[in-house]
């Protein structure tokens, strides 16, 4: 199969939560055999077999930066592929039979958990354009159920992956209790909420004990080990050696990290949200608590062998659901599904009109 992916970032310049999920699933498909192509404004990731297509940007400005990539994918010819999959910004490209786009979470769950008001306008305008890509003509996943809450047009649930062959356990835990989290400090990743419950139950429990944060802002504190930006091998590291994984966020689209540490052999403590409950099930192959009750139960993990050697071994069976491959072949019925209608040719992306960006 041809297939066209648009994507505007990729992990070699921007690792961010789509730009992962778009490299992970293009790599799993071309291992597949199929033929991908990805338009991007990112340089190539490294190791990467499939095809890249470097965009360019016509402006400078961080603000036009946000709609730059829907002009620029709406006028890309995709008549030669068979399937044309976007992850993101097809809001000015056209309907067709054969268009995917995957929703990674919703705009307005975004906005109603946003820190300040103009980062709720800001989302609150691009979950408009959420609801035009809906009612264009095409095929729809979500990676979660509350996505396709939020967005009642998506009928597919697709989650999201991890490659099992580069996440898995390896090497011995560290000497003191240990606790991993990746994210911001004061967005939606409440990464100060966790380290307040640190500083106020753990360490007077634990003296020894350390919280490694992986993260653009840096932190310091008794027993805070900032890791800042890392690599994806080092960040592999980090989940194999910590005895938890913490998320602590008030909304998730999904919860990739909580799936990447479970199969790094790393138990999982989350406060509760609708995004990451889809994944753990409360004190099975992980731990949900409200934000009063994070201290309390990371100390229950951390102080109790036979339950986190349970959540560890559970969560390990539960993270082999979204191995790459197994998600890229749900991707493979989806295309084969559109392919069905063969009569309606893919519809060229032609924009006719005059845009200022």
């Amino acid at each position: 199969m041809r297939i066209a992916f648009f994507s505007k970032y990729l992990p070699s310049d921007e690792p961010n939560g789509v730009s992962v999920q778009a490299d992970r699933l293009a790599r799993a498909l071309s291992s597949l055999g199929h033929t991908l192509t990805c338009f991007t404004f990112s340089p190539a990731p490294e190791g990467a077999e499939y095809e890249i297509v470097k965009l360019q940007w016509t402006r400078r400005s961080k603000l036009m930066r946000k709609f730059s990539p829907a002009v620029a994918f709406g006028k890309i010819p995709v008549s030669s592929f068979d399937i044309a999959h976007y992850h993101g910004d097809d809001y000015l490209c056209a309907g067709s039979p054969r268009r995917i786009r995957t929703f990674y979470g919703s705009a307005i769950d975004e906005a109603f958990h946003a820190g300040k008001v103009s980062r709720f306008m800001y989302q609150g305008l691009f979950y408009i354009f959420e609801w035009i890509s809906c009612l264009k003509q095409g095929t729809f996943a979500g990676i979660s159920a509350t996505t396709l809450k939020c967005l009642p047009l998506v009928k597919s649930r697709i989650p999201c992956c991890v490659p099992l062959g580069s996440y898995f356990p390896s090497g011995p835990k560290t000497p003191h209790p240990s606790i991993l989290f990746v994210g911001d400090l004061d967005s939606r990743k409440r990464g100060s909420l966790l380290i307040s419950a640190f500083h106020r139950d753990i360490l007077p429990r634990f003296p020894g004990s350390t919280l490694a944060v992986v993260g653009p802002e840096p932190c310091h504190g008794d027993g805070i080990v900032y890791k800042g930006r890392i690599t994806e091998k080092e960040l592999i590291d980090e989940y194999r050696k910590a005895w938890v994984y913490c998320l602590p966020s008030s909304y998730e689209g999904f919860g990739v990290p909580a799936i990447e540490a479970m199969a790094c052999g790393t138990a999982v403590v989350a406060t509760r949200n609708s995004g990451v409950a889809e994944i753990l099930k409360d004190g099975k192959n992980g731990i949900l608590c409200e934000p009063q009750e994070l201290g309390a139960s990371l100390l229950k993990v951390i102080g109790d062998r036979e339950l986190s050697e349970s959540l560890t071994a559970e969560g390990m069976i539960s993270a082999k659901r979204y191995d790459s491959r197994k998600i890229a072949a749900e991707y493979e019925k989806l295309y084969e599904n559109a392919l069905d209608n063969r009569s309606q040719p893919i519809l060229e992306n032609r924009l006719t009109h005059n845009v200022f960006l």
